[in-house]
């Protein structure tokens, strides 16, 4: 599996996207949630890249919840109602024993991740890939995600490829 490939990074990333996608009762892990396990791994070039154009983990969890929010919203539901008349007892985390699948945006992403990964001569897979890898699709959540947050993706992955220069020197 591609996995396999992976350096240190970037396994941390895609565990961190299963709790972020456990916490927030995401029945799959998505593209949004391996942005959100790359700013909670805090990992790597992919890290790296998207902290030093200010995006923060709290940050993208509270756009993440506003995006949810919306979506709900346009179809007459108010995660804030529910919320309130539930108290307490709310709760959207899932159960650690719940096995959560990948969402098909984020198998592209993790495949995208290999061929980027390929594409630069690299023989391993970090974060900086994953992250170009989620930047690949210009409809994805994510991708939404960082918009919303004022970075633009063609930004973010030219400032990937400026870290990793960097660093080869």
């Amino acid at each position: 599996m591609i996995f396999r490939r992976f350096t240190s990074g970037p396994r941390a990333c895609v565990e961190a996207a299963l709790e972020e996608a456990r916490e927030l009762g995401h029945d799959t892990v998505g593209d949004e949630d391996l942005l959100l396990g790359i700013l909670r791994a805090n990992a790597g070039l992919g890290a790296g890249a998207l902290s030093s154009l200010g995006v923060t983990l709290e940050g993208a969890q509270v756009e993440s919840e506003r995006m949810a929010s919306d979506a709900l919203l346009s179809v007459g539901i108010s995660l804030e109602d529910i919320r309130t008349q539930a108290g307490e007892a709310f709760d959207m985390r899932l159960p650690d024993d719940r096995r959560l699948r990948f969402s098909p945006r984020a198998k592209k992403a993790l495949g995208r991740a290999l061929h980027e990964a390929r594409r630069l001569g690299d023989g391993h897979i970090g974060t900086e890939h994953v992250l170009l890898g989620i930047l690949g699709d210009e409809d994805g959540t994510a991708v939404r995600m960082l918009a919303r947050m004022g970075v633009a993706k063609e930004a973010l992955g030219e400032r990937v490829l400026e870290l990793r220069e960097r660093e080869a020197r």
